[in-house]
């Protein structure tokens, strides 16, 4: 036969719990951004050399984006895209611009990090400012259209760097 002793502990030895749940807030908050997919997301995203769109909406085929900070700070764009999901936690959108650019994102969704593969028309690249305007308006397109005949495309300007996002 076995026999359990019972043992009694004062109270105040006992090691307690705090209620705070300030100590989960960082935890809270990250939860909170991660996001499962690029699509439907709201963000502040950024690249080198001070390049700030805010904000870019990512939606289930276009990204709207302007261009807060950069070399054509003001334009604002709404560009359509093909996606792909390339494994988890890592999509693809690619689009054609109107200027003829290529542009290739990979989104790191856990790290919050892009990168960046585009490929600008000769143009475009000796002057982004440009390429402030917006998109929809028929002056500007018509405008870029106009370069894009008249204008050297080749050799492209390569962008290819990194970038992160947040969540907004």
């Amino acid at each position: 036969m076995v026999r359990l002793l019972q043992l009694e502990l004062p109270r105040e030895t006992l090691p307690t719990v705090e209620s705070d749940d300030s100590m989960f807030s960082d935890l809270k908050e990250e939860l909170t951004n991660m996001l499962t997919s690029i699509l439907g997301a709201r963000l502040s995203w950024h690249f080198a050399n001070g390049w700030v769109f805010e904000p870019a909406i990512v939606g289930p085929d276009i990204v709207d984006y302007t261009l807060k900070e950069g070399p054509h700070a003001g334009r604002h764009a709404i560009q359509h895209f093909y996606f792909q999901r390339v494994a988890p936690g890592v999509e693809t959108t690619v689009w054609y611009e109107e200027s003829g650019a290529l542009v290739h994102i990979t989104w790191y969704l856990e790290t919050q990090t892009t990168h960046r593969f585009a490929a600008l028309p000769a143009w475009l690249a000796k002057d982004m400012s440009i390429y402030r305007g917006d998109n929809q308006d028929p002056a500007f397109i018509e405008k870029i259209r106009k370069l894009t005949s008249t204008e050297q495309d080749w050799p492209r300007h390569i962008l290819n760097d990194e970038g992160y996002f947040k969540v907004i």
